[in-house]
Parts: C-alpha cells; structure tokens; sequence
C-alpha cells in the first residue's frame, strides 16, 4: 500500500523511507538495470578514453566513478537529489558534481563535452524538447548522447503481472495518451511522464540531433547469473536506449 506521494523524482528518492529500499533493490542480483540498461549505455557510449562525459542525473555517481576508470579526462554529474548527490560526493571529487532541476537546467559549456547521459531521469521531466536543445548545445561536434528511460509499453498504464519482481505480462492501455501518470513503486507513489517511442525519436530529431542507435534492453544471457531470470526476463521490454550524435557540420 502506498504510504506517500511525491510529484517530483528527486523529492522521491530524497524520502528517508524511500532511499534505502531503492539502494536494496539496485543490489539484487540480475537487477534489472545492470542486466538490461546498463549493458547497452556502455556499448553505446563506446571507449571514454580521453573523452569529458557529462551525466545528467548521475544518481549515486557509481557510473561517474566506472567513467574515470575507463579513462575519461573529465567527468561532469548533475542530479536534483540531495541524497544522491551526497552519495555521489562520497565516491567523486564534490567539484565534479552539481546540484540541479533538470527541468530547468541549462548547458553552462557550449561545446566542452564528448558524451552526454541522461539515464532513467527523463520520464520524471516535463519538458524533453528543451533539455535535448541544452544537450545538442553541451555536445561538441560528433559527441555522443545517450538516453534511457523506462519503456513506453510500461510507463503507459504500469499495470503488470510480476513473480520475484519480474513482469511476465504488461497490460498496454492509453498507449497513444501522453503525460502523468502514478508509479506505485518501493510503498510510495511518483509522478512520471509517459511519452511515446516515436515521441522520443522525433523529439531528438527535431533538436538537431542525428539517431544511431536504439535498444529495447534485449537479455543477453551472459549479462545474468541465473539463466531462469534471463529467459523469464524476455516477456516484456523493460527499457528503451537510444544513441544520438551531434553532426560534425
């Protein structure tokens, strides 16, 4: 049963009640981001060596911390949650980090970054049109930016069948009806936005952004441990990727 409601993620994930149990699920083996995400951001993103990444929504900073180990030269997170940022700070240097509403965040570094993230934030944001233009602006030419977020086929009605926390069915209503709608998830309530495929592929087309590729997070059975959870993990797409680059011209 839900215990709170909350109408922005950062203000959910800042929740006493809510933090822990969200850092217990992300440690579950064959979570479903590290097995279905996760995989292809890394593959999309390619060799970040040399490379600055700006990571818009870096969470607890753990992805900012595999960055510089594959040897970005400069790493850049921004996220509105306290929580997480302090998480971060305990693993990255606090100057690497920032703390903003990425509703209203704007590209302080035209130019300056080689590969750009935005992993599993955008489905909290109201207006993607007008993060992607602060994107193409903090992209140098030929950088690459990568966005996941929740699938459309599951943000559009978030009614499913679930054994051990796994859907094995997904009941797709109001498909084509965009916006709010409530995630019941960890005993709380959060807003999202629900937002087609074709919305997200047009949406970065339209801020001059050029499409290269895109991951529905197929399992790939040496990404599991239990071979069980990766078939039972092909009934129902979980997560959308996608790679856009900025042209060179």
């Amino acid at each position: 049963m839900s215990t709170a409601t909350f109408e922005y993620g950062p203000d959910f994930y800042d929740a006493p009640e809510v933090f822990p149990r969200y850092q217990e699920t992300r440690a579950v083996v064959d979570e479903g981001n590290a097995t279905l995400e996760e995989p292809y951001v890394l593959a999309f993103l390619g060799d970040l060596e040399g490379r600055s990444v700006l990571d818009l929504g870096c969470g607890d900073g753990k992805f900012g911390e595999a960055a510089l180990r594959a040897g970005a030269v400069r790493y850049h997170g921004v996220d509105g949650s306290e929580r997480m940022l302090a998480a971060a700070a305990a693993r990255l240097a606090p100057a690497m980090l920032e703390r903003a509403d990425l509703n209203a965040w704007t590209c302080r570094e035209p130019g300056a970054w080689d590969a750009v993230t935005a992993r599993m934030v955008v489905h909290y944001l109201d207006d993607l049109p007008a993060l992607l233009r602060e994107v193409r602006t903090a992209l140098a030419p030929g950088g690459r930016f990568v966005l996941s977020v929740e699938h459309p086929v599951v943000t559009c009605a978030y009614d499913g069948d679930f054994h051990d926390g796994v859907p094995s069915e997904m009941r797709v209503r109001g498909y084509f009806d965009e916006g709010e709608r409530a995630c019941e998830w960890l005993d709380s309530s959060v807003r999202k936005v629900h937002r087609t495929v074709e919305t997200y592929v047009r949406d970065l087309l339209e801020a001059g952004l050029t499409l290269t590729g895109l991951s529905e997070g197929r399992p790939v059975p040496d990404n599991f441990q239990d071979p069980g959870t990766c078939t039972a993990r092909r009934a129902v797409p979980m997560y959308l990727t996608l790679r856009a680059e900025k042209p060179v011209r």
